[in-house]
């Protein structure tokens, strides 16, 4: 972590730029140095404030700690900022990372007849809306009477699954492996 210092009408001690170090020891784990801290200390009649601005990839992240002593005014704004980084990385967690559902699924219809592998030829085309059902429900769907199979996103496994009727006459389940 590189950390630059600044003082406006203040000498920088080295026990002040020590005292900052100490207390950046959780900023600096939870983002695993991978940042840079630029802290301002000021005086203004009779307070000393304490601008500490952190920047993470493209987050800039500041705050600020106004007391009448120099070490209270870190401590504040270093509070502030280690606030602000864990709110920044909590929202990056609670983020879904599910993958985006499949809205349709192209369904070909193949000749019946034994043809050829190499000049099998698509016979209609038409999109399917993928819909959240469990198994039940599928088997139970009207799609499943008219078209003799129903493609569905299962909502057990949140994955796309397709029932269909075999030749024989039962119903067939085809599921992706994990």
């Amino acid at each position: 972590m590189q950390i630059e210092y600044t003082g406006r009408q203040i000498d920088v001690t080295p026990d002040l730029r020590q005292y900052t170090e100490e207390r950046l020891n959780k900023v600096a784990r939870l983002l695993r140095d991978r940042c840079s801290l630029h802290v301002i200390l000021t005086i203004e009649r009779h307070l000393r404030v304490a601008e500490v601005t952190l920047k993470f990839r493209d987050h800039d992240l500041v705050g600020v700690g106004q007391t009448a002593d120099a070490r209270s005014s870190i401590n504040e704004a270093l509070d502030k900022v280690e606030k602000q980084v864990v709110r920044l990385l909590e929202r990056k967690r609670a983020r879904k990372r599910r993958p985006k559902p499949t809205s349709a699924v192209l369904l070909n219809v193949l000749a019946a007849e034994p043809v050829d592998h190499r000049e099998r030829e698509t016979l209609e085309t038409e999109r399917i809306a993928i819909k959240p059902l469990t198994v039940e429900e599928a088997i139970e769907s009207k799609e499943l009477v008219q078209r003799g199979a129903v493609v569905f996103r299962n909502s057990e496994t949140e994955r796309v699954n397709v029932i269909y009727r075999r030749n024989d006459g039962e119903l067939a389940l085809i599921e992706p492996e994990s």
